[in-house]
């Protein structure tokens, strides 16, 4: 057997969801796997929005509600003319106390103490975005990413006739990740999503899409991860240069969010495909509710 810190960059995470978590779930992953390669500098991969002729902005395919503001209380006088007026007693909000920054509200979110190492959360939301829009080509920006590299070493196995294919025992590296999405509160994690909505659109409009919605292009990815092919028995490796590539050529040509489930193991992948499988109905569903 045959270990190697080298491995294609081609592929994901993350939350997500991420929601935020759907991707955080892919997207994790692909930065899990982008860590065993030499680090070098790379300028953010942002696909350049196509020039179409329209009317007005596109339809919003999967709209996110906006969240309501509540009112400050009043104070309300007695409806007697010659009373005194009589003020209501109604608890102020305590305005000493502001909210916690979004990257620590994040931590709220999940077992912090189990899962809390495994990411970076200096501008986490908009590396999220930044790696969503990316996830169908085939690589993503490594200064975008957003998580602690795995345990381990990346190992591939040699035959007889000195072929190499990746080794089964890579899959055990990613289960604290894949048990991470699997625990995810989809219900929490999207009241989360919808609250801070802005700042996800914000962060989207940023890369050069002013008319464009990014919860539709979440849909859109997660659609497009959900359709990498199961792939079961041995898949062989060949390295013709620094990395390694697989020889199949169906599956060198796959997004970097596709190559994530396939080289985590058919087993990871399905438990993670169910998982978004489970966000992508919530995050369809919202202006319903």
């Amino acid at each position: 057997m045959k270990k190697s810190d080298n491995w294609q960059t081609e592929e994901i995470i993350s939350w997500i969801p991420a929601v935020f978590i759907v991707l955080v779930i892919i997207v994790a992953l692909y930065f899990w796997l982008k860590s065993e390669e030499p680090q070098q500098e790379e300028p953010a991969v942002v696909t350049e929005p196509q020039l179409q002729e329209q009317v007005g902005p596109p339809k919003i395919q999967f709209p996110v509600p906006v969240v309501p503001v509540e009112p400050a209380p009043v104070e309300i006088p007695s409806a007697g003319p010659s009373e005194q007026a009589e003020v209501i007693e109604k608890t102020p909000p305590d305005l000493t106390v502001p909210e916690l920054p979004i990257e620590e509200q994040i931590t709220f979110l999940f077992d912090w103490r189990e899962y809390g190492q495994l990411f970076l959360m200096d501008a986490l939301i908009n590396h999220f975005v930044v790696t969503v829009d990316n996830m169908t080509n085939p690589k993503l920006p490594q200064k975008f990413s957003f998580t602690q590299p795995p345990a381990g070493k990346f190992m591939v196995q040699k035959d007889a006739e000195d072929s190499q294919y990746l080794d089964p025992g890579n899959y055990d590296r990613y289960t604290k990740f894949v048990r991470f999405a699997e625990a995810a509160d989809v219900k929490k994690f999207v009241a989360f999503y919808v609250k801070h909505y802005s700042v996800f659109q914000s962060a989207y409009e940023e890369l050069g899409y002013p008319d464009k919605y990014f919860n539709d292009r979440f849909v859109e990815v997660i659609d497009h991860v959900l359709s990498t092919p199961d792939v079961h028995g041995p898949l062989k490796l060949e390295q013709p240069k620094v990395y390694y590539t697989f020889v199949d050529p169906k599956l060198e040509a796959l997004s970097a969010g596709q190559k994530i489930l396939i080289r985590i193991g058919p087993e990871n992948a399905m438990k993670v495909k169910a998982k978004l499988l489970q966000f992508r109905q919530a995050l369809t569903t919202l202006g319903r509710q």
